[in-house]
């Protein structure tokens, strides 16, 4: 599980790269499982893409998993939350309901290009707000299936 786990995440995380690339050259991806950096994205005006896996579990068993992962936005200075609104959607571009990912082992000692497996999205909906005053942070909430080919 454990390696199949990191190949997870790194595709998600590759996948939030590129999404923050794509919208603007500028923008920032931050896991918010990185408390460094959460930190100081909070206390800037930076606008980024954010995301947190938050569950990864054998559902019955390996190879079948349930996945559950939050990825979104950070805006300041955002009157409306038009810009938080348009970067939202540029997110939803790649991730939306019954969409998928290929896995694909972008750790350090990884390939890049083997795909591992895949993630099915099931569900995708857009939570509340959090952080309203100086910084906003609205994440949409992902759950889905994985399967590990091995």
């Amino acid at each position: 599980m454990t390696d199949f786990y990191s190949q997870v995440k790194s595709t998600i995380d590759k996948a939030g790269v590129d999404i923050a690339q794509a919208y603007g050259g500028s923008i920032k991806f931050v896991d918010l499982d990185d408390s460094v950096e959460v930190e100081s994205l909070l206390s800037s005006d930076e606008t980024a893409v954010v995301w947190e896996l938050i569950s990864l579990a054998e559902d019955p068993v390996a190879p079948l998993y349930t996945l559950q992962f939050g990825i979104g936005a950070k805006t300041t200075k955002d009157a409306g939350n038009y810009n938080m609104s348009d970067l939202l959607d540029a997110v939803h571009t790649t991730i939306k309901k019954d969409g998928s990912l290929d896995v694909v082992d972008y750790t350090p000692s990884g390939d890049g290009s083997t795909k591992r497996g895949y993630i099915y999205f099931t569900d995708v909906s857009v939570d509340p707000q959090l952080f309203d005053k100086a910084s906003g942070i609205r994440l949409i909430s992902v759950s889905g299936r994985a399967v590990n080919n091995g």
